[in-house]
């Protein structure tokens, strides 16, 4: 079944801003707009500017999810490949903390690394609503019913952009329609609303576009492949309610008494169960719907098409199939668990999270340092969540605790046959934190001296990073030469399987992939989550399954056992009734969401909306040494980084001019 991704048509249309460019509220310039919508194909065209508006998710130079989270760390001193003034912007707010002057990665104003202004797409948004229909100038060669569409997936679109600046800011005004050119004074005046009203707005506006949307089948391929569904609209739907009813903006009491200046309070007060019953019933629904469209959990059947060299339907294993099946499920286009998904350029993202052999490196054969792209490298702190091979924590593991391996595991030592086969180089030395962990580990980390299947090579044959000092993957001549991984892994899950380099020369033979913002397995955790929030470990949803079916569906993929069983048989005594309570299973989700959905872009949002964040990034960040040239020096931990996280970093600030010249807005608690 065919997969919805939006349409990244970039056709943009003149406008002139009025004042206020601080939301970009006024109209565009009025014969223009009158000429866009005087038919069909320019209306069309209008519709695509609305869509070119949403924000970027791929790009790791201006995307708060790729490499703003704290769960990828870039070294600060890198000066490398075009990055002369360091990491990027969404990188130094987690390492050096935002500003009110000119804060990083500012979506509110469209600035200093942000991709996007939001307010001006919800502009555009605004605009075509204004101007679309018949009675108010719209072409009169659009039949009703596309009419109706279009109006719907602008609405989507609108509901999109508002939830992004709700998860960043908090409370947001709300900006349902365009404000004339001629208005002045209290017609101007902005205020933010309360987070309630914040959401029922975003959620009434999906509700009024679902019963316009097409479902996937009733899309023409030619002209409408890529564009929003009723199963989009629903999972957008769904995640608003559940950030609604997470800890961040449900009992959460640190925000009491911020009120804007009207005196109106901006946060509820108190735990809201109701708020969790909303959003489970919105889950059930958007799930409903994603498998009625055909959705599933990936599970490939020959490998990656040749990406691994003699792998193919006829001979794969379990073990190949399973660490296949999740790199699949993120880098594999329209494959059949993804809901949605976007066409942006993924050349940058897998340059920074592809390995480069020894091989490779040292046939240089002139390469520019710009082409020497290693960034992407997860924490080791992040490292540390991945479950053990029994698919439970390590820290919870029986056999972690009674061997010694967790009180060891920063030590060093050669694998047996057994993980040479398929996740360590035989004769490579490397941390016995790197043994015994689950196939999702070893599917999305690249690490020193592990196997990094596909590049169509064989197994036998497998490339491997190397990432001590002047080694292919390790940290190179200088910090302005290139990029090199700080914490000494890479996140090899965005690295599709065919994506390699070139043995001279250096270059980037990558496979592009639609990045995945939505995937069944996101929804299905969703569901969870919701279940147990609303009723424990027992409650069922309207197909009679509980939480542990969903968790357990998804574990199945990477060949782990269910979650109650893992527990019970290979969890230490302390912790073997951890999934039977509220608290033991919701412990469980969480860390089942970090662990499958690693690196896309989820984390930064998820240990915020959990209010996890104060606690995880008040640690010392931690990696190896990039200065070792051997594995006794490159096997010592280092701190990278100390970040320091309060409560006011959970809502991004305003910038102070944007302020002065809206005296009605107010700044976030703290800022």
């Amino acid at each position: 079944m065919k997969r919805i991704y939006y349409l990244l048509t970039f056709i943009l249309l003149s406008s002139v801003s009025g004042c206020n460019k601080y939301l970009d509220i006024l109209p565009d310039n009025k014969p223009i707009l009158e000429d866009a919508f005087k038919d069909k194909y320019n209306a069309e065209k209008y519709l695509f500017t609305c869509y070119s508006s949403l924000p970027n998710v791929v790009n790791p130079t201006n995307t708060l999810g790729i490499s703003g989270g704290g769960d990828i760390i870039y070294s600060e001193k890198n000066t490398g490949g075009g990055f002369s003034a360091g990491p990027p912007a969404a990188q130094m707010a987690f390492l050096k903390g935002n500003n009110v002057a000119n804060p990083y990665v500012n979506f509110w104003d469209g600035a200093n690394g942000a991709s996007r202004n939001i307010w001006q797409g919800i502009r555009h948004c605004n605009v075509f609503l204004e101007h679309i229909r018949v009675e108010d100038g719209g072409p009169r060669d659009l039949d009703q019913s596309t009419r109706d569409k279009w109006i719907a997936e602008v609405k989507t679109i609108k509901a999109y952009l508002h939830l992004y600046l709700f998860q960043l800011y908090g409370p947001i005004p709300l900006m349902d329609e365009v404000i004339p050119i001629s208005a002045k004074g209290e017609e101007l005046a902005i205020y933010r609303e309360p987070v309630d009203k914040v959401v029922d707005y975003i959620v009434g506006t999906l509700d009024e576009s679902i019963e316009h949307l097409p479902s996937i089948g009733e899309l023409d391929i030619v002209s409408e492949y890529g564009r929003f569904t009723k199963t989009i609209a629903l999972s957008i739907k769904a995640k608003t309610l559940v950030l609604a009813a997470s800890p961040l903006f449900n009992n959460n009491n640190n925000y009491n008494g911020f009120k804007d200046k009207r005196g109106v309070e901006l946060f509820p007060f108190g735990d809201s169960k109701i708020k969790w019953e909303r959003a489970l019933a919105a889950c059930d629904a958007a799930v409903r719907a994603a498998e009625e469209d055909g959705a599933i959990i990936m599970v490939t059947t020959d490998g990656g098409n040749n990406a691994i060299r003699g792998v193919n339907s006829t001979n794969i294993n379990d073990t190949t199939k399973a660490m296949v099946s999740l790199r699949q499920a993120v880098t594999a286009s329209w494959n059949p668990e993804v809901i949605w998904a976007v066409n942006e350029s993924t050349t940058v993202l897998q340059r920074w999270a592809t390995m480069l052999s020894n091989d490779e490196y040292f046939n240089l054969a002139g390469s520019a340092g710009s082409d020497i792209g290693q960034r992407q490298s997860p924490t080791l702190n992040v490292v540390e969540m991945f479950y053990s091979s029994k698919g439970v924590p390590i820290e919870e593991d029986s056999d972690w605790e009674t061997k010694g391996w967790y009180q060891t595991r920063y030590n060093t030592q050669l694998p047996d046959a057994e993980h040479s086969k398929y996740f360590i180089k035989e004769g490579q030395e490397t941390a016995v934190l790197h043994f015994n962990r689950s196939l999702r580990f070893y599917a999305s980390v690249g690490f020193d001296g592990g196997i990094w299947e596909g590049r169509e090579k064989p197994l036998s044959e497998a490339s491997f990073p190397n990432m001590m000092r002047h080694f292919g993957s390790g940290f190179k001549h200088s910090e302005a030469y290139g990029g090199y991984p700080f914490s000494g892994y890479l996140a090899k899950k965005l690295s599709h399987l065919k994506t390699t380099y070139t043995e001279s020369r250096i270059t980037l033979m990558r496979e592009d992939y639609s990045f995945p913002v939505i995937r069944l397995a996101d929804m299905y955790l969703l569901l969870a989550e919701s279940l147990n929030e609303v009723g424990g470990p027992t409650k069922t949803d309207s197909r009679g399954n509980d939480a542990f079916y969903y968790l357990d569906v998804i574990r199945a993929r990477v060949g782990m056992e269910g979650v109650v069983d893992s527990w019970n048989k290979y969890a230490s005594a302390r912790f073997k009734s951890k999934p039977s309570t509220e608290g033991g299973l919701r412990q469980i989700i969480r860390q089942e969401r970090m662990n499958e959905l690693a690196f896309e872009g989820y984390f930064y949002y998820d240990v915020r909306r959990w209010l996890m964040a104060e606690e995880m990034f008040n640690r010392p960040i931690l990696g190896w040494n990039k200065d070792g040239e051997n594995k006794t020096d490159f096997y010592n931990i280092r701190v990278l980084a100390q970040p320091r996280f309060s409560m006011k970093d959970y809502l991004m600030p305003i910038r102070t001019n944007t302020l002065l010249q809206s005296k009605t807005l107010v700044q976030n608690p703290g800022w």
